[in-house]
């Protein structure tokens, strides 16, 4: 069974964490502590103003943070576990994570589970902002190739 499996159908919530109710970046969160060991910090959660959620998207943007380490990688190598970020309106939006190059587990509202979709087409494709992946998964990947 693909480890995605567990986390198809989970139900929308703004801001969710938890598998009763998960919004985009939590999926990303409970994915990385479940089946990578990696805790993420809930960037969303201490964010209360449009200003604020300008300097989370950036956290992306810039590559690395305080917050979170992260790198970017081209459209071209993603794999597993990467993060795919969307924009609407210039600014990052959406978080969908990469089960296999092209597909992406995600959840984007309220009328919508959490589902696996194609992000190299339709309403997906022109927003692609960014891939990146973890530093500690890089880190990983080095270590087993050693």
């Amino acid at each position: 069974m693909h480890w995605s499996v567990p986390y198809i159908g989970l139900p929308w919530q703004v801001g969710g964490l938890t598998r009763d109710g998960i919004a985009c970046w939590g999926l990303a969160r409970l994915v990385y502590a479940e089946q990578l060991g990696i805790e993420v910090p809930d960037y969303a959660a201490s964010v209360s103003s449009l200003k604020e959620r300008a300097e989370v998207a950036s956290v992306f943007a810039e590559g690395t943070s305080a917050a979170g380490p992260w790198t970017e990688v081209s459209a071209g190598e993603a794999s597993e576990f990467d993060i795919v970020t969307f924009q609407r309106a210039g600014m990052t939006y959406h978080a969908g994570i990469v089960v296999a190059l092209g597909r992406m587990l995600h959840i984007s509202g309220k009328d919508e589970d959490s589902c696996l979709v194609d992000y190299t087409t339709g309403r997906w494709a022109p927003r692609l902002a960014g891939v990146y992946r973890h530093k500690a998964r890089i880190l990983d990947t080095v270590m087993q190739a050693a």
